[in-house]
C-alpha cells in the first residue's frame, strides 16, 4: 500500500523506527493482519494504546500513537508514527492517500438528512454496471463519520475508477473536515430535514452544516441538489458559481422525473439534456423516486451511459432495514425500517405504510437527538399517523407517549418489549402491514426478528 517513510517525508509526521511497508490500516486490534498499520484511537470508554503490543504480536508492521503517550517505550525496534493525536493522524493519512489518486479516480461524496445510504448504494450499483464490480469502491454500510470516512478512503487502490463515499455529521465543522479528506469531484446533498436538530438548533443550521461538503469540491466540481428543497438556492449559492444540477419532478429540475405506479413497482421516466430513460423500480415510496433521480443525476454528470443507469436502478433492491418488506409466515407483511429514525424519515415511512392494503400497524420507538424539539415532534408523529389512516400505534420509549396521546384511540404505550410483542402478535390477522421504526439506540430490530422467527 505505502511506505511509512514516504508518508512521513510528505507530511512531516514524526516516525520512530524503520520505514516499513504498510499493506492495510486498521483501528481495531482484534482485526489485525500481517503488514497492517494499527491506529490506536482513544474514546470515552477505551484506549487503543492498551492494545499496541497485541497488534504487533498479530503482525502489525507499525503503530500510530498519540504524542501524549510518552510513557510508551518507542525504542523497542518497532515502527511508530506519532501525530499530535491519532484521530487527526488518521485524517491526515487518509487525506494524503486520497491525493495519490486525485487524477485517476472520480470520487462522489454524499450527505443529507435522509437517503444517504440508499443513494450511495444506487450510485454504486449503476457505476458497477458501467465499469465492473471490482472497479468501484463504496462506503460499507453507513460508516460515514470521522473514523469510517478516512478508513473508506484508505481502501482506494489503483484498480478503482470510482469511489462513492457517504458522509455524515452531528455538528458544525464535521463535514468541512471530512470534505477536505474526500475531496469529491461530485457532491450530493440529498435533502435538508430535521435530523440532528437537537444538536444544531434549527433547519437553517442544519443546511449550513450540510453545505460544508461543498468546501471539498474543486472549482470545476459538480453539486447535486433537490430541485424542490427549501434550501436549494442557498446550497447552490455556497458553490459560488460552480456547476449545480437539480433533480426532482418539478419544472425547476435539470434531471426531471415523471412516474406512474403499479401494484408492485414504479415506472420512472428520467429526462436530461435530450436523454430519456424509462426505469422500472423494484422499490417503492415517493422518497425513493427522489433517491433514484439523485443517483441518476450523479451518474449523468460522470458521463455514465444511459444503459448502465437504467440497468443499475432496475436491479436495485431495498437496503436492509430501510423499508425492507418481508412476508411473514402468517401472511402479514413486515416493513422493517429500523435502521434509524428522525421526524422526516418517520413521516415518509408512514406514507409508505398508508399506501398499503389491509390493516395498518405502526410500532414506534423513540427518535433521538431532538433535544427540546423531542416532545413536539413525537406529538406530530402521532397526529400524522392518525391523519394517514394508520389503524394501530404501539409506542415503545418514553417520548412515544406523546405520539400515543396525539394518535388517540387505538394508540397504546408499552414499557415492556415482551408485552408489546404479545399484543402485536394478537393484532395480526393474516392481511396486516406492520411498520417498525425507531432510532438505533431503541434496538427496534428486536421486534422484527421476533416476528420473523
Amino acid at each position: 500500500m505505502f511506505r511509512v517513510g514516504d508518508y512521513a517525508s510528505d507530511t512531516n509526521t514524526r516516525v520512530v523506527g524503520k520505514s516499513v511497508t504498510v499493506s492495510r490500516v486498521s483501528t481495531d486490534s482484534r482485526d489485525i493482519n500481517k503488514g497492517d498499520l494499527y491506529v490506536a484511537l482513544k474514546g470515552p470508554n477505551f484506549d487503543g494504546h492498551d492494545f499496541i503490543l497485541e497488534a504487533f504480536e498479530k503482525g502489525a508492521t507499525a503503530c500510530m500513537v498519540s504524542r501524549d503517550h510518552s510513557e510508551l517505550s518507542l525504542d523497542d525496534g518497532r515502527t511508530y508514527l506519532i501525530p499530535h493525536n491519532t484521530y487527526q493522524g488518521l485524517a491526515d493519512l487518509s487525506r494524503w492517500w486520497r491525493g495519490k489518486f486525485s487524477s485517476q479516480i472520480k470520487v462522489v461524496g454524499i450527505t443529507g438528512s435522509n437517503g444517504k445510504t440508499t443513494v450511495k448504494e444506487m450510485i454504486a450499483k449503476i457505476l458497477r454496471c458501467e465499469v465492473g464490480v471490482d472497479n468501484v469502491l463504496a462506503t460499507q454500510g453507513n460508516l460515514n463519520n470521522g473514523i469510517g470516512v478516512p478508513k473508506t478512503i484508505l481502501e482506494l487502490t489503483s484498480n478503482h475508477k470510482y469511489a462513492v463515499v457517504e458522509m455524515g455529521m452531528n455538528s458544525l465543522g464535521e463535514l468541512r473536515s471530512l470534505a477536505h479528506i474526500v475531496c469529491p469531484d461530485v457532491a450530493v446533498i440529498t435533502n435538508i430535514g430535521t435530523a440532528h436538530i437537537g444538536e444544531l438548533g434549527s433547519q437553517d443550521a442544519i443546511a449550513k452544516a450540510k453545505s460544508e461538503i461543498i468546501y471539498g469540491l474543486p472549482k470545476d466540481g459538480i453539486l447535486i441538489v433537490e430541485a424542490e428543497g427549501n434550501y436549494t438556492d442557498y446550497l447552490i449559492s455556497q458553490h459560488r458559481g460552480g456547476v449545480a444540477i437539480r433533480f426532482g419532478e418539478s419544472c425547476q429540475a435539470d434531471i426531471l422525473g415523471q412516474h406512474s405506479r403499479s401494484a408492485s413497482s414504479i415506472t420512472l421516466k428520467i429526462s436530461y439534456q435530450g436523454y430519456a430513460i424509462d426505469v422500472d423500480l423494484k422499490i417503492r415510496g415517493n422518497h425513493n423516486i427522489l433517491n433514484a433521480l439523485a443517483a441518476a443525476a450523479v451518474c449523468f454528470s460522470l458521463k455514465v451511459s444511459a444503459r448502465s443507469i437504467k440497468q443499475g436502478l432496475e436491479s436495485f433492491d431495498s437496503v436492509q432495514g430501510r423499508l425492507e418488506t418481508i412476508k411473514l409466515k402468517s401472511g402479514d407483511v413486515l416493513i422493517n425500517d429500523t435502521y434509524n429514525a428522525n421526524f422526516d424519515s418517520v413521516c415518509r415511512a408512514l406514507e409508505f405504510l398508508a399506501a398499503e392494503p389491509g390493516k395498518k400497524i405502526f410500532v414506534f420507538g423513540d427518535m433521538g437527538e431532538l433535544g427540546e424539539f423531542g416532545p413536539s415532534l413525537h406529538t406530530k408523529v402521532g397526529e400524522f399517523a392518525k391523519a394517514n389512516g394508520i389503524d394501530l400505534l404501539f409506542g415503545f420509549g418514553e417520548l412515544t407517549k406523546k405520539a400515543v396521546s396525539s394518535f388517540g384511540a387505538n394508540g397504546t404505550h408499552y414499557d415492556s418489549r415482551s408485552e408489546l410483542l404479545g399484543q402485536l402478535r394478537a393484532s395480526l390477522n393474516g392481511q396486516a402491514h406492520v411498520l417498525i421504526k425507531g432510532s438505533r439506540f431503541m434496538k427496534m430490530e428486536y421486534f422484527c426478528n421476533s416476528l420473523i422467527t
